[in-house]
């Protein structure tokens, strides 16, 4: 299975922070929060990976070679943005087949210890979700999950968390180089009882906001993680 980091967007909801950097090259405990989805995607073998970026694209570009022993290719949407399904349409070549893992770095994922993505969608599935009950006071966009791991969306007590496998043949109808948005693609599928899903065994943190990064920059987020996402760093990225 391949992965793909989605970094192309704005982060407008970060505020100041964003004005002169990227959000996925903003810090948490030192580490930047693309670094950690890199991280996590080589500690589950992840062996190709694709990153889109727009917003401050070439300081993402910059910060990404001085990366080495790992497959990483970058994806710069030059002139408009893409869209969460139009950057990956775009970054794909059309003889890709294996299944994708999609990350959001807006989210920190800590799972538990023998969490393992999907290396294969379930039979009837072209997308599977990985979920967690909605929190008390939140409006994602609720989202059910039947017997069968199929997904009804606008009803249901979770959410998706920005971590789901993909098979890139749900998205050749696209045209690249145009805006498309991943959310049509996952309703799309729900119709035709093609989107599956299932609960995330972990945490996450939602860094999506200036006021949520900012309450967690005097707390210990890796906790005895740390050391193995630096030792990690040292092995495959220059100082």
């Amino acid at each position: 299975m391949n992965g793909f980091v989605l970094a192309a967007g704005f982060g407008k909801r970060m505020g100041s922070l964003t004005e002169n950097t990227p959000k996925p090259l903003l810090k948490i405990q030192s580490i930047t929060v693309l670094d950690y989805a890199l991280y996590l995607l080589h500690s589950w073998k992840i062996k190709n990976i694709w990153i889109n970026t727009h917003y401050l694209g070439q300081k993402i570009s910059n910060h990404l070679k001085k990366f080495s022993g790992l497959s990483l290719t970058v994806s710069h949407e030059s002139n408009e943005i893409l869209g969460t399904a139009g950057g990956i349409r775009t970054a794909l070549s059309d003889d890709e087949t294996d299944p994708i893992l999609l990350i959001n770095p807006d989210t920190l994922f800590f799972p538990n210890s023998d969490f393992s993505p999907k290396y294969r969608l379930p039979n009837q599935s072209k997308i599977h979700l990985y979920l967690l009950p909605i929190p008390d006071g939140q409006t994602y966009t609720k989202i059910s999950i039947s017997n069968d791991q199929t997904l009804t969306f606008g009803e249901g007590n979770f959410y998706y968390i920005g971590l789901s496998v993909l098979d890139p043949n749900c998205l050749r109808h696209l045209e690249k180089n145009r805006y498309y948005d991943l959310s049509d693609i996952f309703k799309e599928c729900a119709k035709k009882g093609e989107i599956t899903g299932e609960i995330f065994q972990g945490e996450v943190l939602d860094l999506g906001t200036k006021d949520l990064w900012e309450s967690y920059q005097s707390k210990d987020v890796f906790g005895n993680k740390l050391p193995m996402i630096q030792e990690f760093l040292s092995r495959f990225k220059m100082t």
